[in-house]
């Protein structure tokens, strides 16, 4: 079978007509890829779960140290009863920081410099618990993140 003379100005010698991947080379590619994705992922998980973790402590220490401010300013003003209630179900929304008076007038939104309650890594509130005086500690508070584990407390 001759090949029309198109087909022939297209390539100009045989050589041209072999180029290409063939199937063997296109599996072990694929292999290599799919190898490679497979040591690859599990690392890039536990990465990922690692840096929320770090997230969440570094958010829940931010909260944590905006009430502490708080609390050695109503101390140094006179005032021990400070902390800001617990919210019913606990949860610090936007919505509880935002309504939430202190002592000093101001919410406890304008205790951060976003202005804003944090949140988790995960875009859900954390958790904040009032703890009562003991015989031999102060009364504090918690902030508690259940999505990682992270808790911080303080008490004077």
């Amino acid at each position: 079978m001759k090949l029309p003379k198109i087909i022939l100005d297209l390539f100009q010698n045989r050589s041209d007509l072999n180029k290409g991947f063939t199937l063997l080379e296109a599996v072990i590619t694929i292999s290599i890829v799919g190898i490679l994705a497979a040591v690859v992922t599990p690392t890039y998980i536990e990465t990922q779960a690692e840096a929320k973790l770090v997230m969440s402590e570094a958010n829940a220490s931010q909260l944590k140290q905006g009430i502490i401010n708080l609390y050695l300013r109503g101390f140094m003003d006179g005032e021990f009863d400070v902390w800001p209630d617990e919210p019913v179900d606990n949860k610090m929304t936007h919505q509880w920081a935002a309504a939430t008076v202190l002592y000093d007038g101001r919410t406890l939104n304008q205790l951060y410099s976003s202005s804003t309650i944090i949140y988790n890594p995960y875009g859900k509130p954390f958790l904040y618990y009032l703890l009562p005086e003991t015989e031999d500690e102060e009364a504090g508070f918690r902030i508690d993140d259940p999505d990682t584990g992270v808790s911080l407390s303080f008490r004077p």
